[in-house]
């Protein structure tokens, strides 16, 4: 008998399989593992529910069947499901919104919306504020809308410093929509069932009364995105598609929603942000669907600009955040309490935004209120690219005065009509408080004024335009223009037909000067001499007062001399600017040469269009 030390190959039976063992233990752990990451990404399915869809005619249930095996989703996405029912996400983003503004913002609108009784406000980064209503269980309801639209109407009558306020529809981001896994949408397909799957569409397009709402879809990119996704265009077309799809084959008559690009019902903006692996490379996108409480454009128009607008000048609603910023409104609200004058100057007032704005926190009028008043539609009839739709796009009515939260299914037309009258109410009562006064021949004397608000212009053609733009605002009783070199413009005279005029209309303690100077960007010419004129009359003119200046520049501001109390980062497109607070002290007896030098050294040849 040979020995086994003679055999080249000597296992034992088990031996001989080992590896194929191993190779099957391999081909298990991956199996395993991906019917495990399967699994995860679809565990919140358990939360679904199902909403029979039916037509006007037909009943609707009375009660909603919970999904709660994962295969109805397969179900759902096969050829052969039941179009009579649209499954949907029950998102903890019910009664959820965003507002928008001017980076550097946030907080100031914070603020704003806390004052108006909105909940879980909740900054998010510099340039938008996420906030809530009151859950009222008496307020009428829906199982797939909000229960509670009245602070949003509130925030677009009154919010001055937002830009944009939406409400949250569907979001795969796991923080603002609470999921337990994120949703990760690399290409239109991906984003086509997530906005499918996630969306409940009979409360979004359906109107109540069995007729669908008209929609529009546009898409805001943050940064990096895949490359299937980074035409907004063909992404909101994906958006619209995967809505007007589900429609469709939700309803037996095989109705579909409008499309309005003008003035929709339901105007919904997708924001889409790139996501990053742990290597830094792109892995997808987050994804949020909002609806915009408004249409008519952005909400920092006003509406008083008249057709020609200064180069230089600045939003509206940054001319409100940024006097809210320096605590104009707490001015306002001691003048009212204890009787003394509120009282703001704006030596280089531009085409008087700063003025107008704060005419109307003094006034206690709500910003939804003027659009109302003086809208006027951009729609040209002759402008007809094809996508119009079948709807009042070139209808021309104000899209202000019906704005499209009043038209969703749910909403309380009745409230916004009380909303609206309560805001007239308030906008009568404080334009007479500032008005008190001003009609006297003490017109600029505090001693008689409940608000004073002058500003001065030394280019004829910006006087112009402030005196158009505050016309049209309404407050040409309320507002004082001035024309000269601010250098020039003394304030001991504001009022020299007045026999016993008082020293100064500034009133230490209640007076804030604001100014939004040139600094070398949009407006290039005589900058030095502007800053140094503004020196000299902050130091002549404004003892015991309080300045606010908006610079972007380090080296003009140092014109000044001054030493700063505060700075607030403020951006605006690509310009890094500076809201800067100073406090006035006794003038010196040297700025009264330095004043006179500043008259010699600005050149009477200027050009009188040097600022446009």
């Amino acid at each position: 008998m040979k020995s086994s030390s003679n055999c080249k190959h000597s296992y034992s039976y088990p031996e001989r399989f080992l590896p194929f063992g191993y190779i099957i233990l391999l081909l298990g752990s991956f199996c395993l593992a991906h019917v495990h990451a399967f699994m995860s990404k679809n565990a919140w399915v358990h939360r679904l529910q199902v909403t029979p869809v039916t037509s006007s005619s037909s009943k609707q249930p009375n009660s909603h069947e919970h999904v709660s095996n994962f295969h109805h989703k397969l179900n759902y996405w096969s050829s052969s499901r039941d179009k009579s029912h649209i499954i949907h996400m029950e998102y903890p983003t019910k009664n959820r919104y965003f507002a928008t503004c001017i980076p550097g913002l946030s907080n100031v609108l914070a603020q704003e919306l806390l004052s108006l009784g909105a909940t879980n406000v909740e900054p998010s980064g510099t340039s938008g504020v996420y906030f809530s209503g009151n859950n009222d269980p008496s307020s009428s309801s829906d199982t797939t809308t909000t229960t509670n639209l009245d602070i949003g109407m509130k925030a677009l009558l009154w919010l001055r410093t937002a830009h944009r306020i939406m409400q949250v529809i569907s979001t795969n981001n796991q923080e603002e929509g609470e999921m337990e896994d994120s949703w990760n949408i690399m290409d239109r397909d991906s984003l086509y069932e997530f906005i499918q799957y996630t969306t409940p569409v009979q409360s979004l397009l359906g109107d109540g009364k069995g007729g669908l709402l008209t929609l529009s879809v546009s898409t805001i990119l943050n940064g990096q995105v895949p490359k299937e996704l980074c035409h907004s265009h063909y992404t909101s077309l994906t958006v619209k598609n995967a809505l007007v799809d589900l429609v469709r084959e939700a309803r037996d008559d095989g109705m579909r929603p409008n499309v309005d690009i003008h003035d929709a019902d339901v105007p919904l903006v997708l924001v889409l942000r790139g996501t990053y692996d742990r290597r830094g490379q792109l892995g997808g996108c987050e994804a949020t669907l909002f609806r915009a409480l408004h249409s008519g454009g952005s909400l920092h128009r006003r509406g008083y600009r008249t057709s020609a607008v200064h180069k230089a000048a600045m939003k509206e609603s940054l001319a409100a955040g940024l006097l809210l910023e320096a605590g104009y409104d707490k001015l306002i609200a001691a003048a009212k309490e204890d009787g003394m004058p509120a009282v703001l100057v704006d030596p280089m007032a531009g085409s008087g935004t700063f003025c107008i704005e704060a005419a109307l926190i003094a006034s206690d009028f709500a910003p939804g209120l003027l659009r109302m008043k003086l809208f006027q539609s951009d729609y040209d009839e002759n402008d007809d690219n094809g996508d119009r739709g079948s709807s009042s796009g070139g209808s021309g009515r104000n899209p202000h005065q019906v704005p499209p939260i009043v038209r969703w299914k749910g909403s309380d037309v009745g409230r916004w009509k009380q909303l609206v009258l309560e805001a007239r109410d308030r906008a009568a009562a404080g334009m007479k408080w500032v008005r008190k006064g001003n009609k006297s021949q003490h017109a600029h004397d505090p001693r008689t004024r409940n608000c004073i608000i002058i500003g001065n212009e030394y280019n004829p053609n910006a006087a112009s335009l402030a005196r158009g733009d505050i016309e049209t605002a309404g407050f040409s009783d309320c507002i004082h223009m001035n024309e000269q070199d601010c250098v020039d413009w003394d304030l001991s005279n504001a009022d020299q037909s007045a026999d016993n005029s008082v020293d100064s209309v500034i009133v230490p303690g209640r007076t804030i000067v604001v100014c939004n100077p040139p600094w070398g960007l949009r407006l290039t010419e005589d900058i030095e001499e502007s800053w140094l004129s503004l020196k000299s009359f902050l130091r002549q003119q404004c003892n015991g007062a309080e300045a606010w200046i908006l610079s972007g520049s380090k080296e003009t501001t140092r014109f000044l001399r001054m030493k700063k109390s505060r700075s607030v980062v403020i951006q605006t497109g690509d310009e890094d600017l500076r809201w800067i607070q100073y406090h006035v002290f006794q003038k010196k007896a040297s700025d009264n040469s330095d004043g006179q030098e500043r008259r010699e050294a600005r050149s009477s040849s200027r050009m009188e269009d040097g600022f446009f």
